[in-house]
């Protein structure tokens, strides 16, 4: 005998299946929205969590550059030499450092689009708006985006004048923003390019051998670690030619100018007491960039090419060898000394004339050019290269370069002369 079901039978379409039918699809829905509240609560968590873990990279950022700047008084750009490694999977790019301030921008996948930063207004100790701060980039670029690294001197080179001055210039006619002049000598002649292209290496004349013997190692190993390979320049818009006494005054100008611009403290940003944190942050942000452009604006205008005539003494011609000797006297150079004396001086400037010209605190930039000049025998005696007066005219960009930590003198070219004729000439390769 078949047992019968007691299970109540609801005939299709009636109200009770109906109701059992919107309880299912009601359970369901609150299911899936308790699912997307806690994966979107977690979401948030993670980045939260993200958030911090790159704020504390940021922060212990801060604690190796206030230990650099204790050993070398001045902060640096140099991730690697502090030892810094993000732990957070953060990308972290160093903005800017100089002898008084540094900043630094943090980006992360998980936090994109927002970005965290920092900015260090002063050696001391960290005031509230030192700490790191996230904030959402506008557009999704970087708040205070940084530069190509660079570094910053490490000491003043002369005791800078209360306002910043441009590098000195003769006056020349037609020039659409004169700079302010310095102490000029009445024979200086000035040629003036105002156009920042960079030319190609321009045509050897007639006669005149391109020449890259290298010359010896100077004795002084401070001389050998202070100078690095010539070139790597391009000629600058603006050229002037001067003697080596004004060379050295340019670039003791320029120097002093330089190193007030990039040791200068951004100023302070006062907090608005109705705006709100993100406004105070987005203000100091701009600060900063502001800040930024002030040094990269002043290498602008103070960049430039000098061709240096310098006159050679103690000439000798090995006729066997075709080679022409001389020596000529040293360059100077700004230094500056630190309030330790037993530091000594130190160069101001960033030399790249290897291996022709040498450069060291106490001698200056000496020359050395041992089996440089080649020149025929013919060429010499016509030239009468033993008896007339040889001039040999150096070819330097001074200004900024992205792997240089103080304003840099690069060797672009020499050229050897007699009676005011080409008898050799060599050239860097410039990048």
């Amino acid at each position: 005998m078949a047992l019968e079901s007691r299970e109540p039978i609801h005939p299709s379409g009636s109200s009770t299946s109906r109701m059992a039918h919107g309880f299912a699809r009601v359970a369901a829905g609150v299911v899936l929205l308790l699912g997307l509240t806690a994966a979107l609560s977690a979401q948030g968590g993670d980045k939260a969590k993200v958030g911090e873990a790159v704020k504390a990279d940021l922060a212990r950022l801060a604690d190796l550059e206030r230990s650099w700047f204790e050993k070398n008084r001045s902060f640096t750009t140099d991730l690697r030499s502090l030892g810094f490694t993000p732990t957070s999977g953060a990308t972290v790019t160093m903005s800017y450092a100089s002898a008084r301030s540094w900043a630094a921008n943090a980006t992360h996948p998980t936090l994109q689009p927002t970005t965290c930063v920092i900015v260090v207004s002063a050696p001391g100790g960290q005031a509230a708006n030192d700490r790191p701060f996230c904030m959402e980039s506008a557009d999704g670029k970087q708040v205070a985006a940084a530069p190509a690294p660079r570094q910053q001197p490490t000491a003043a080179a002369v005791k800078p004048e209360s306002k910043p001055a441009p590098v000195a210039q003769a006056p020349a006619p037609k020039v659409a923003a004169p700079q302010a002049a310095a102490p000029k000598s009445p024979t200086q002649q000035v040629v003036v390019n105002r156009r920042p292209v960079r030319r190609a290496s321009p045509a050897v004349p007639g006669g005149t051998t391109l020449v890259e013997i290298p010359a010896r190692a100077p004795s002084s190993g401070v001389a050998l670690a202070g100078t690095r390979a010539a070139g790597g320049v391009a000629d600058a818009g603006l050229t002037e030619a001067v003697t080596p006494a004004q060379f050295t005054e340019r670039l003791n100008a320029m120097v002093a100018s330089a190193l007030e611009v990039s040791n200068a403290k951004m100023a302070d940003v006062a907090r608005d007491p109705y705006e709100s944190t993100a406004e105070y942050q987005a203000r100091v942000a701009q600060a900063f960039a502001a800040f930024q452009r002030r040094e990269t604006d002043f290498y602008s205008r103070n960049t430039r090419t000098y061709v240096v005539s310098i006159a050679v003494k103690g000439v000798t011609y090995d006729a066997d060898r075709e080679v022409v000797g001389f020596a000529v006297e040293p360059i100077g150079l700004p230094t500056s000394r630190s309030f330790a004396a037993a530091d000594g001086a130190k160069l101001s400037v960033a030399c790249y004339t290897r291996p022709y010209f040498w450069c060291s605190p106490d001698a200056g930039m000496s020359y050395d050019g041992t089996d440089l000049w080649r020149i025929a025998r013919a060429a010499a005696r016509s030239a009468d290269v033993l008896n007339a007066p040889l001039t040999l005219v150096a070819k330097f960009v001074v200004g900024r370069r992205d792997d240089a930590r103080s304003p840099a003198v690069s060797l672009v070219s020499m050229e050897l002369q007699a009676k005011g004729a080409a008898l050799s000439r060599w050239e860097a390769a410039a990048r």
